[in-house]
């Protein structure tokens, strides 16, 4: 992220609940004015999602997730079983877990690479923008 510091002129804030007095001096510091009623806390169960949106951000992720592996894993599954000799007497269970590990990498190197890829086209949107 990139900042932009061109122009940048000092702002001096006055302090919080103090008026304007005939005397420039600091006594009108000390007084405190409340102009904000009192914090009586967070009410948890109204602040708290639902049920439903907990599920659907937690839960429905993770089973895209496996989903996305599993079917990796079945498809290289496939391509190495049409490579292995048919009268091989290699179960496919076997091969399906050989073959997890790649599809697990596989998944994982094709998200990042989809992050940077992303990230690289938003960077250079904003650049351009500038």
């Amino acid at each position: 992220m990139v900042v932009k510091m061109n122009d940048v002129v000092a702002w001096t804030q006055r302090p919080r609940n103090v008026g304007l007095s005939d005397k420039p001096d600091l006594a009108d510091i000390s007084k405190a004015v409340p102009h904000e009623p009192e914090f009586d806390g967070i009410d948890w169960s109204a602040a708290a999602p639902g049920w439903p949106s907990m599920f659907a951000g937690l839960i429905l992720p993770l089973l895209g997730l496996a989903l996305l592996v599993v079917s990796v894993d079945l498809a290289l599954v496939w391509l190495f079983e049409r490579w292995i000799d048919p009268s091989s007497n290699m179960s496919p269970l076997l091969l399906a877990a050989i073959m997890f590990p790649p599809a697990l990498m596989s998944v994982f190197c094709g998200f990042k690479l989809f992050l940077h890829f992303r990230d690289a086209r938003t960077t250079t949107a904003q650049s351009r923008k500038q």
